[in-house]
């Protein structure tokens, strides 16, 4: 008894049940952190083909049967085992990039990268460089690098630097800075090759070059329209899929070379250990003396002068890893890299087991290391470790080539904004498009307003703004401004206009039921903006159509000043709208902002916009809201997370009908006001074409990386700070360009809008005293020409 009870006093003690607790958990702790450090201590290496990945098996069989051996260790080395170090696996991608997005999204660890490739792997995969081939043998620093060389054959003495227009030219693969950077840059430098396009070097080269094998030029990464010119491939000579890939037969430096040996190139560029690599390597009946070297002075020489004759000089290869991997594995990776390099390399104790920088056996050159390696050095040991970053290895001058290489023929975009918060928005697009290193640069110009801006881009200090359309017809017809791209808000392409339209609507809260659109006599009305298609000229053309309201002396504004009793329409008593301060202030009283910002046509005004107009009819600003047929499914039922919009339901408004009736919010198809072409990107009329697809290019390019809302980089067709449709409307799906036969406000718009507009200028034309006074002048001018030729033609028979 007194045991049992020593028994519970110490089981219920605190501290003897936590030691309990401690030895159950102890096993499961171990069994998980055991789990992690398996997860954490593997080396996935990616290869990108079947030769990769059989010389990458190979070595993961040595490593293991090197270990069964019990061979020595380097005698140079210091560091931990291999049973010590991260285990290696391979994994397969598909090329480079496939590889590149394995190691971001944590599927592998390393890949070996030209240094061009790095580039791109650090600046978009944030992978960093762990060690660096070398081509000589020694501990120091030299032999970290190569010689970029245009080479042809001796036999064929017309081509030069200056004759290269027209030629057929051999490319190991888009990217590489030996291949393409290099050799592409100095064209472009020289003013030789015209630039076809921004931010689509490879149609350039296209333009330039007579025909291409140029590897990964149609890859997704370097054509995501899917519209580069296929003679970049009509010289390549593998078949689908591997035509024109990185495992075309002419791709890397060999293949390249074999494309011009083979005579379907006048001109490879490679590296200046080529030539000798491919010869000694057999299969081939050319010797070095068939070959010469391409000067940039417009020379030729032997390919032994190189370093006097070269397009430039490329940091070495490197192998790299993500940049995410902890500090202390990434240092477990360079340990391995070394040992791996002195274990099997040329003078390696494990040697006649394995040769890591050979590929003989796997029936082509430079499989998964370049032939000419002579070790890996791990890059914190390169220039006192100042060469650690993927920008710091690949130097300087790489940098200069990618800035001539991406460079445009307009240096700035510069994009017309109306107020703070669409500030913001431009400003964050300029740092995602700079990230992707889009061209031309964006810029971001702060108009008064919308008419300010339209002012801006027709004198030149402004390029570019997006229109509701309205604007478009304003910015045509008195500014000179043509549309050069649509909003889409389907992103279906069956649609039977040729560029998208919405419906204007007009809604109202359910539990208002007695209110249509025959009763709003001395209701409150909440409007997206003065002159606005949704929610000015299509209601207020329904109005007068339906006779509810009588326009006199060309004051419309008076007219639905006293048919509501108050509204909210952002920029009626703008000075553009107002400019005899005579538009009544019962137009702005329903509106939400206070100060100097009330009322205005712009996001500082709470219910500018379709989503502000709603918000004001939400607020009880307002009984009815002309807005966009999409606002109320945009801002109910949790889709917009604004506070003033979180709890509301969509099932709680109506649309109302013309016949009178109401539907609910999905009837818009047959409750509508009428239909509006969708909003435009704008640019000045006296830009060139040229210059208009040059924005358009941009723009397509950015909707490529940035059209997700939830984009954590940047969403180009979402908001910020509680606003809605900052630069672009939030319902967009993407930009379609406009045709070039289209890029009018007339034919754009199309002739029922522009009635409509046109039927605004001129409502005292057709409603109230105005068709009263014509007929009657009509009449009496018809009366005086009868009298007057009845006169005549009694004093003809006297």
């Amino acid at each position: 008894m007194l045991r049992g009870e020593a028994l519970r006093t110490q089981t219920t003690s605190p501290y003897r049940l936590a030691v309990v607790l401690s030895l159950i958990c102890l096993p499961v702790f171990f069994q998980y952190s055991l789990v992690d450090a398996q997860i954490r201590t593997q080396a996935r290496w990616c290869v990108i083909n079947e030769r990769e990945g059989r010389k990458c098996d190979d070595m993961v069989m040595k490593i293991k049967q090197r270990e069964i051996l019990n061979r020595t260790y380097p005698a140079n080395y210091v560091g931990k085992q291999y049973a010590a170090l991260p285990e290696v696996s391979c994994v397969l991608g598909s090329d480079q990039f496939d590889c590149m997005n394995k190691i971001f999204s944590d599927e592998a660890d390393l890949i070996q990268l030209e240094t061009g490739l790095s580039y791109t792997a650090g600046q978009y995969y944030n992978m960093l460089p762990l060690a660096a081939e070398k081509y000589v043998d020694g501990t120091g620093d030299e032999g970290l690098d190569f010689f970029v060389v245009a080479i042809a054959l001796k036999s064929n003495p017309s081509v030069n630097f200056n004759t290269l227009a027209g030629k057929r030219a051999c490319s190991p693969g888009v990217g590489q800075a030996a291949g393409w950077i290099y050799p592409i840059s100095t064209l472009m430098d020289a003013g030789l090759m015209d630039i076809a396009e921004c931010n689509v070097p490879v149609k350039s080269a296209a333009n330039f070059f007579g025909g291409m094998c140029a590897p990964d030029a149609l890859a997704r990464y370097y054509n995501p329209f899917g519209n580069n010119p296929v003679t970049v491939c009509n010289n390549c000579k593998g078949k689908i899929p591997q035509r024109c890939t990185i495992n075309d037969p002419y791709a890397d430096y060999r293949g390249a070379y074999d494309c011009l040996a083979n005579r379907d190139g006048d001109v490879a560029f490679v590296r200046h250990t080529t030539i000798a690599q491919a010869i000694a390597f057999g299969n081939t009946s050319l010797t070095v003396d068939d070959f010469e070297l391409v000067c940039v002075d417009g020379t030729r020489t032997s390919v032994d002068q190189a370093a006097q004759c070269n397009w430039g000089r490329v940091a070495a290869h490197i192998v790299m890893t993500s940049a995410v991997r902890d500090q202390d594995l990434r240092k477990d990776y360079s340990s391995l890299l070394t040992l791996l390099s002195l274990d099997f390399g040329k003078n390696g104790p494990s040697y006649d087991l394995f040769q890591i920088f050979e590929s003989s056996l796997y029936e082509r050159e430079n499989v998964m290391f370049t032939d000419e390696t002579k070790a890996l050095k791990v890059v914190s040991a390169i220039a006192g470790g100042t060469r650690d970053t993927y920008y710091t290895w690949a130097g300087d001058d790489l940098r200069k080539r990618l800035i001539v290489l991406n460079s445009c023929p307009i240096q700035q975009a510069r994009w017309c904004v109306i107020s703070p918060y669409e500030m913001i928005k431009c400003e964050n697009m300029i740092m995602a498009f700079a990230a992707k290193n889009l061209k031309p640069d964006l810029n971001c110009i702060m108009g008064d307003s919308v008419l300010d801006c339209m002012d801006k881009i027709r004198v030149g200090d402004a390029d570019l703004i997006t229109l509701d359309a309205s604007d478009v017809y304003t910015a045509g017809k008195l500014y000179g401004l043509v549309p050069i791209a649509a909003e889409d808000y389907s992103g279906s392409d069956n649609t039977e206009q040729k560029y998208d339209q919405y419906l204007a609507v007009a809604i109202a809260r359910r539990a208002d039921s007695y209110l249509t659109l025959n009763n709003m006599k001395q209701r409150r009305s909440c409007h997206s903006a003065v002159m606005s298609a949704s929610g000015w000229i299509i209601p207020v053309d329904k109005l007068i159509e339906t006779g509810q309201i009588n326009v006199l002396d060309c004051n419309a504004y008076l007219a639905v000043s006293q048919y509501f009793s108050k509204s909210c329409v952002p920029g009626a008593l703008h000075d553009y709208y107002n400019p005899k301060r005579t538009n009544p202030v019962n137009l702005c009283e329903a509106c939400g902002t206070g100060g100097p910002d009330r009322c205005q046509r712009n996001d500082e005004e709470l219910y500018y916009g379709s989503s502000g107009a709603f918000r004001c009819l939400t607020e009880h600003g307002g009984d009815i809201a002309f807005v966009r047929h999409t606002t109320v499914r945009e801002n109910t039922d949790g889709r917009n997370l604004a506070d003033w919009s979180r709890n509301r339901r969509s099932d709680d408004y109506e649309i109302l009908c013309g016949d009178g009736t109401r539907g609910n919010i999905d009837a818009w198809d047959r409750c509508n006001l009428g239909s509006v072409p969708s909003n435009a990107v704008m640019t000045a009329g006296f830009k060139s074409q040229a210059e208009r697809n040059i924005f358009w290019t941009m723009l397509n390019f950015a909707q490529q990386f940035f059209d997700a809302d939830m984009n954590p980089d940047f969403p180009l067709f979402d908001s910020i700070l509680n606003h809605k449709d900052l630069i672009f409307q939030d319902a967009t799906v993407r930009l379609v360009q406009i045709d070039p036969a289209d890029q009018d406000y007339n034919t754009y718009l199309g002739p029922v809008f522009i009635r409509a507009m046109e039927r605004h200028k001129n409502v005292d034309c057709v409603t109230g005293a105005g068709p009263r006074l014509v007929s009657q002048s009509l009449l009496l001018l018809l009366s005086l020409a009868a009298l007057f030729c009845y006169a005549r033609l009694c004093n003809d028979e006297v």
